[in-house]
C-alpha cells in the first residue's frame, strides 16, 4: 500500500477548507491503535482511478469512476496528534496546513542504506533546480548554499519498506493496512524522538497564497511604522534598502552617469540619486502614495539622455527583509522559509573567512571633500589604492552583450575596484541588500579571472593569491564588539552568499578576504 502522509498542524482550518471544497466522507470509519481513521472523496468527471484499494478498505461500494478525483485519510488522536494520508491532487490542500519540517526532520533521524535522488536549489545564485541521482552512498551530498527540497532514499530499517521519499511529506510503500496503520505512525513517532544524525539544509521558496499575503501585511506594517518615524523626524535606524550611486544591473552589470534612474508608479516619476528609505517615504508623501502600492507596483526606471526607458526593474526586487522568529525571510521579490541546518551549515563556512578590521581605515564624509570623482566610492577607491600603493581598476571594465526587453546592448562589468597586497578588492558602501551586490560582483569576476576570460595587461594575475570584499557600514552595531563576527550582519542571504563565495574562490585556490569599516555619513 502507497502511504503520502502529511502531519498536520492545523487541524480545524484544514477541515474547514475541505468542506468548503467539497470533500465528502465515505465510508466507515476505522479504528487503528489509539487513531480514527476516516475517509474523505472530491470528483468531478469520468475517468477510472488507479487506487480502487483505498474505498475498498473504507467499505466504501460507491466507488467514483471518475477524473480529478481526490481523498484524504484523516488519522486523528486528537488536535495536536494529527496526520492526514493523501491521494490525487489533495496533497496541495494538506501542504497548506501541514508542519513543513515533518519529513526533513524524520529523515535527519534515518540511518541510510543507500541515498536515490536529491532534488535542490540555490536560492542566493542564478541556478536552477537540479536532480541527482546517486549509486552506492549514504551520504547526503551537498555544496555550501545548497539547499535540499526534495530527498529519496533507501532506509536501513526494512519495516519502513524498500523506498522513503522525502518533501513536505513522507512517502511510504510499504505492507501495512488501514487498521494498522498506527505501527507506521508509532515508529516514526518514535524516530522522530531520536537525536539527529544526518544534516539536511532547506530553504524553500514560500508557493503558498494565504502565507504569502500575511508575511507582506507584516512586512508592509513595518514600513508604515518606518513612514511614521520619517513624518516625526526620526530618521535614525532604518533597514536601508540601499543601492549605490554607481548602480549595479542584475548583480553584474551598470550603466554610465548619463541614464537617469526614476522610481516610477504609472505615469507618476521622481528622480533618484540614491535609493534609500528615506527615498521611498519622500515618494510617498510628495506623491499622496500608499506606502504597499509603492512597494507592490513600483519600478525603478533607467532613462537614456533621450528620456527613452533602457532598462527597468520592480522596486521590491532591492528589498531584503526577514522574519527570523518564523525562519522567513524575503529576498529579490520571493519569500523563503529555512530551517537551522541551512543556517549552520552557511555560517560554518563564513566563519572560516579572514575579517580585517583597521581603525585607520574608517572614512568621514568630509574625507571625501575635494577629492575627484564622481560618486562617493570611487573617491574611497582612489584613497585606499593610494594608501596601499595599488592599482586603481574602478570602471577598468568588461564588456559582455545583455539583452533586455527594450533592446540589445553591450554593458560593462567592472571586474574590481582596485588591486593592492595581491589582492583584487570590490568594495561596497551600504548595508545588507547593497553588500549582496557586491559579493555577486566579486564572484562573477573572480570566475571571469578563473576562466581566463580576463587578463587585464596592468595585472600579473600569477602574483594574485586573493580575492578580497571591502565593506563600508553606515551602521556601526557590528563594531560594537571586536573582533567583527560577520553574523551579525544579520540577513541570512548576505551570509548564504559570502559562504558561497567563499567556497568558491578557495576552490580557485585562492584566498577570500574580508575588510570592514565605518563608514561616517555625517
Amino acid at each position: 500500500m502507497q502511504y503520502n502522509i502529511f502531519k498536520i498542524k492545523d487541524k480545524r482550518n484544514l477541515l474547514e477548507s475541505m468542506e468548503e471544497k467539497d470533500y465528502k466522507r465515505c465510508g466507515n470509519e476505522i479504528t487503528s491503535g489509539d487513531y480514527k481513521l476516516n475517509l474523505y472523496c472530491k470528483y468531478e468527471e469520468n475517468q477510472k482511478i488507479s487506487w480502487k484499494s483505498v474505498f475498498d478498505a473504507f467499505g466504501e461500494s460507491n466507488i467514483p469512476n471518475k477524473s480529478g478525483v481526490s481523498s484524504i485519510v484523516l488519522c486523528s488522536k486528537n488536535d495536536d496528534d494529527t496526520f492526514v494520508i493523501t491521494y490525487g491532487p489533495s496533497s496541495f490542500l494538506a501542504q497548506k496546513y501541514c508542519d513543513r519540517e515533518f519529513g526533513f526532520d524524520f529523515a535527519k533521524r534515518i540511518e541510510l542504506d543507500e541515498i536515490k535522488r536529491k532534488s535542490s536549489i540555490t536560492a542566493s545564485s542564478n541556478k536552477n533546480s537540479s536532480i541527482t541521482s546517486y549509486k552506492n552512498t549514504k551520504t547526503i551530498l551537498y555544496d555550501t548554499g545548497e539547499n535540499i527540497t526534495s530527498l529519496s532514499f533507501t532506509p536501513l530499517n526494512e519495516f519502513y519498506g524498500k523506498r522513503i521519499d522525502i518533501g513536505k511529506s513522507i512517502k511510504f510503500n510499504i505492507d501495512i493496512p488501514f487498521d494498522r496503520i498506527h505501527e507506521l505512525l508509532d515508529v516514526i513517532k518514535n524516530d522522530l524522538q531520536t537525536e539527529p544524525i544526518n544534516k539536511i539544509p532547506l530553504l524553500v521558496e514560500v508557493k503558498n497564497e494565504e502565507e504569502i499575503a500575511e508575511y507582506y501585511e507584516i512586512m508592509y506594517q513595518e514600513f508604515r511604522k518606518e513612514l511614521e518615524k520619517f513624518k516625526s523626524g526620526n530618521l535614525q535606524n532604518y533597514n536601508s534598502v540601499d543601492l549605490n550611486e554607481f548602480t549595479i544591473v542584475g548583480c553584474n552589470f551598470y550603466f554610465e552617469n548619463e541614464e537617469s534612474r526614476l522610481l516610477k508608479i504609472g505615469r507618476t516619476e521622481y528622480l533618484l540619486e540614491t535609493l534609500t528609505m528615506e527615498d521611498l517615504f519622500k515618494f510617498s508623501i510628495e506623491k499622496n502614495l500608499d506606502i504597499q502600492q509603492l512597494v507592490e507596483s513600483a519600478k525603478i526606471v533607467y532613462k537614456d539622455e533621450s528620456n527613452a526607458t533602457i532598462y527597468s526593474e520592480y522596486f521590491k526586487n532591492h528589498i531584503n527583509y526577514e522574519l527570523p522568529d518564523k525562519n522567513i525571510c524575503f529576498y529579490d521579490g520571493r519569500w523563503y522559509e529555512y530551517n537551522n541546518d541551512y543556517i549552520k551549515l552557511i555560517q560554518d563556512e563564513v566563519k572560516t573567512i579572514k575579517v580585517i578590521y583597521e581603525e585607520k581605515d574608517n572614512i568621514n564624509k568630509s574625507d571625501l571633500d575635494g577629492k575627484e570623482g564622481l560618486y562617493r566610492e570611487a573617491k574611497v577607491n582612489k584613497i585606499l589604492s593610494d594608501k596601499y600603493s595599488g592599482i586603481l581598476l574602478d570602471r577598468d571594465c568588461l564588456l559582455l552583450k545583455y539583452d533586455n526587453e527594450f533592446n540589445h546592448n553591450d554593458y560593462k562589468v567592472e571586474i574590481a575596484d582596485f588591486v593592492a597586497d595581491n589582492t583584487y578588492f570590490s568594495l561596497k558602501i551600504g548595508d545588507a541588500q547593497s553588500l549582496s551586490y557586491c559579493v555577486d560582483q566579486s564572484l562573477l569576476s573572480a570566475n571571469l579571472i578563473n576562466a581566463k576570460i580576463v587578463n587585464l595587461p596592468q595585472i600579473d594575475n600569477d602574483n594574485i593569491s586573493k580575492f578580497g570584499l571591502w565593506f563600508y557600514l553606515e551602521k556601526k552595531m557590528i563594531f560594537n564588539n571586536l573582533p567583527i563576527d560577520l553574523l551579525k550582519l544579520n540577513s541570512i542571504m548576505l551570509i548564504s552568499k559570502l559562504s558561497i563565495w567563499s567556497k568558491q574562490i578557495k576552490s580557485m585556490g585562492k584566498e577570500p578576504i574580508i575588510h570592514i569599516n565605518k563608514y561616517e555619513s555625517k
